[in-house]
């Protein structure tokens, strides 16, 4: 069993909720994949490397010699910058859990409100179909604090069938 949370702290059933998709999604037969966590990783990396590029530039040449390769530099660090703010507004969209069960693949985001206990949950799949779900977050953890792991399985496996189900519009 988990140890409590106080279920009042939205940063703490965020924490709780995201850890526990892993091995509720690989009960169901999902192998989560990491490409989203991949690409935010090399986009954070590649602008770590432009901005030390900089600096050393900055340590090593006087600034007339070094300041056609700063332009660059600040060019290419500007579009890195842009493109990362795009993939995580666009592409990520608060993606908490991406797996692979065969040939079909299901992603998960949440947005939790600040000062409530409701959560908006999004799921979809490799055919394009989704559902997008409002619900508390305190159906899953007991009085302690203490999350209920089957409940939370059986709800996922749940929305799942559903989506299996649904038709594509």
């Amino acid at each position: 069993m988990s140890k409590p949370i106080n279920v009042y702290a939205v940063p703490e059933v965020r924490k709780a909720l995201d850890e526990a998709l892993p091995e509720i999604f690989s009960r169901l037969g999902y192998t989560q994949t990491f490409k989203l966590i991949d690409t935010k990783l090399i986009l954070g990396y590649s602008l770590v490397v432009f901005a030390a590029a900089s600096f050393l530039l900055d340590k090593k040449l006087p600034w007339e010699q070094s300041k056609p390769y700063q332009q660059v530099l600040v060019a290419l660090y500007m579009i890195l910058s842009a493109v990362q703010l795009w993939f995580n507004k666009f592409v990520e969209k608060g993606t908490v859990y991406q797996g692979v069960k065969k040939n079909d693949t299901v992603s998960v985001g949440a947005k939790y409100k600040k000062h409530s206990h409701e959560f908006h949950v999004s799921i979809t799949n490799r055919k394009g179909r989704s559902l997008e779900l409002d619900t508390t977050f305190t159906k899953f953890f007991n009085e302690q604090g203490y999350m209920q792991s089957d409940i939370l399985f059986n709800w996922f496996k749940e929305q799942l069938e559903a989506l299996g189900s649904k038709k594509t519009e």
